[in-house]
């Protein structure tokens, strides 16, 4: 039975875990052959590419603009040749907003003992990564993580979005000096010494969230 290039590169895993996880990364994430066609694409990915910086035309990539189009060629035939693929930003065609890709090979010291004999397919991978694609989390996450309670869990969400106190308090009908306590208690808990490392605590944690539901 033919198996998709995530397997073959790991061929220890189950024939259907590999593209399972994937599928719960925000990221996207797809992998292209030696003729440049795409043998897996995530959900991620998938849904990035329906109308977005790249679009996903059957097997093949391609982006609307042409200066972004050429760089993404020369990226993805380096990445063939084993040379570091490389990364670029193109603007999504809705609001210009900046879609990061990474183009990187498949084959390398990295992957030394991944690949099996007789494997000639995989040849580049694809992440892609859209700034207005945040994810849920759910405050189960953060509480079993940090030992947080599901208030001081739901504060830390509200607080990782960048939000004020006075805005965090509105919208989970608290009083301003209730959000202050419960954040002290989500620092401490944390490590962390602020808001700002607080929002990149959680967004490691929603990097790997996906689509998976609340």
């Amino acid at each position: 039975m033919r198996t998709n290039g995530l397997v073959e590169l790991f061929p220890d895993a189950d024939h259907h875990a590999v593209p399972a996880v994937l599928d719960h990364l925000s990221a996207g994430v797809a992998l292209l052959d030696r003729k440049l066609h795409v043998q897996f694409a995530n959900k991620a990915f998938r849904a990035m590419t329906n109308d977005g910086a790249l679009a996903l035309r059957g097997r093949t990539l391609s982006s609307s603009w042409p200066s972004s189009a050429r760089q993404f060629d020369r990226m993805t035939r380096s990445a063939l040749l084993g040379a570091p693929g490389g990364t670029m930003a193109i603007p999504h065609p809705d609001d210009g907003r900046l879609i990061t890709i990474l183009v990187t090979p498949a084959h390398g010291r990295e992957y030394d003992g991944l690949t099996v004999p007789g494997h000639r397919d995989s040849a580049a991978i694809i992440f892609m990564l859209d700034p207005a694609r945040p994810s849920t989390l759910p405050p189960v996450w953060v509480m079993d993580a940090y030992q947080l309670t599901m208030a001081e869990a739901q504060v830390a969400l509200q607080a990782s979005l960048g939000r004020s106190v006075s805005d965090i308090g509105v919208r989970l009908k608290v009083s301003p000096n209730t959000v202050k306590t419960h954040l002290r208690r989500v620092f401490a808990k944390t490590g962390v010494r602020g808001q700002a490392e607080l929002v990149g605590l959680i967004a490691a944690l929603r990097s790997v969230r996906g689509d998976c539901g609340a």
